[in-house]
């Protein structure tokens, strides 16, 4: 059955209830029992359990004839049918057919059968051609009732269908965007909010980065919506496949209560794209390599060849079990090593940025955080809220783990003793190493 409605519902109980009266007034029958898949496609074999089951049953000698109403309750997928029958075939089971009067031990079986099947998958995809073009005629009328709730952190639909914000999961989606902004990355967000035993849209309290990602770039969330971001590629299979222009994807804006403000989203989306550069300009997956206990990878950068710092240990019996930064090229098969490396000290990146900072507080008076007109949300985000810092915090002795993620893009270390440290707002600090 190729869905669950209720009238189909009854269409099913009423099947079940006339096959068992069927076999008991077949006084040379034995009944072994009724195999069916609830609601199920039958484009497929993976998902029906029962017919497998009873795949298996007739692989035992538990039965030797199957009584179906017709081919396109068997099955929809003729490769996958012929290849049941067949089976079944050798395990010595007839399948009657009983609305086409089709039985499989017959000479003619199959050939009837193979034509049967042909014309119940036909009728298979043009249903789900027919479905398709339903759910693009509403997508081009800015329809959001098709999408589901029940995996949407933040929404609910009310009776009508539309989509309500529910406000103790909007606060999970503010706080997501607002620790990203803050610097935190996908994986320390979903870290923090396992910990505190925060639900995810599925009511698990297991959160993984690539759930994090999909709330940061979803649009839904400012109040629009993206039509057809996935697509059904194959109607027998099922499978799903992302929509990278093979079908149109219309735009709405405006479709919905947003849970994000839409300069907030966007400063979101320009950090995304900041983030993906940094990555590819300095040879790394990650630029949120840093916790609380190593604070400073990929926050070190090397001006000659771009790439991020590493932590080693010294291998001399002097120097063993003492760590320090280096340059992770240093250690790459075909780079460059004639030029020297430097080295520094455990310690030294977090002094660097404690330098870097008292050096803002000292000389703000001659710094330019002035918002221009041409720079973009996020860069003008970046300039008030280092102001705010830096009226919050001051000049500081200690490392401050938190103010650095809002503050520090990255420290690049230059072999002529130089490190200038690139803030997020756009202000360089040049500092002796």
């Amino acid at each position: 059955m190729s869905t669950s409605s209720e009238e189909q519902l009854l269409s099913y109980i009423n099947q079940v209830t006339y096959y068992e009266q069927y076999i008991k007034d077949h006084p040379d029958y034995i009944f072994s029992g009724i195999y069916a898949d609830e609601g199920i496609s039958g484009t497929g074999l993976k998902k029906r359990d029962a017919f497998n089951q009873m795949m298996m049953d007739c692989e035992v000698g538990k039965i030797d004839m199957i009584i179906t109403k017709s081919v396109s309750r068997f099955g929809r997928n003729t490769v996958d049918c012929l290849k049941s029958i067949r089976k079944l075939k050798e395990y010595g089971v007839n399948v009657l057919f009983e609305k086409e009067a089709i039985e499989t031990m017959k000479a003619e079986g199959e050939l009837l059968l193979t034509i049967m099947m042909a014309l119940s998958q036909n009728e298979s995809k043009v249903q789900s051609d027919n479905v398709k073009w339903g759910l693009r005629r509403r997508y081009e009328q800015g329809s959001v009732k098709s999408i589901p709730s029940g995996k949407f952190l933040g929404y609910d639909k009310d009776q009508k269908g539309n989509l309500v914000i529910n406000e103790e999961q909007a606060k999970i989606i503010k706080r997501i965007y607002r620790e990203f902004l803050m610097g935190y990355g996908y994986c320390n967000i979903a870290d923090r909010l396992t910990k505190e035993g925060v639900s995810t849209e599925q009511n698990k309290n297991k959160w993984s980065w690539s759930v994090v990602r999909k709330i940061l770039t979803n649009e839904k969330y400012k109040g629009d919506t993206l039509c057809q971001k996935t697509y059904n590629a194959d109607y027998l299979t099922k499978r799903r496949a992302k929509n990278n222009g093979e079908l149109p994807q219309p735009y709405f804006h405006n479709t919905h209560p947003a849970i994000i403000d839409k300069s907030q989203w966007k400063c979101v989306q320009l950090e995304l794209a900041r983030q993906k550069k940094f990555t590819a300009d300095h040879y790394t997956s990650n630029c949120h390599k840093n916790n609380e206990r190593l604070p400073m990878t990929s926050k070190m950068t090397c001006k000659h060849c771009g790439c991020t710092f590493v932590r080693r240990e010294y291998f001399k019996k002097e120097l063993q079990h003492q760590r320090y930064w280096c340059c992770g090229s240093f250690y790459k098969k075909g780079w460059d090593r004639k030029r020297d490396n430097i080295n520094l000290s455990s310690d030294r990146p977090t002094s660097l940025f404690i330098e870097a900072w008292n050096y803002l507080i000292e000389y703000q008076q001659d710094i330019d955080l002035e918002a221009k007109g041409d720079e973009s949300v996020l860069e003008k985000y970046r300039k008030e809220q280092l102001i705010l810092l830096i009226q919050q915090y001051g000049r500081i002795t200690e490392f401050d783990y938190p103010l650095m993620l809002q503050t520090l893009d990255h420290i690049e270390i230059a072999n002529d003793g130089i490190a200038t440290a690139i803030f997020l707002a756009g202000i360089q600090v040049k500092i002796d190493i």
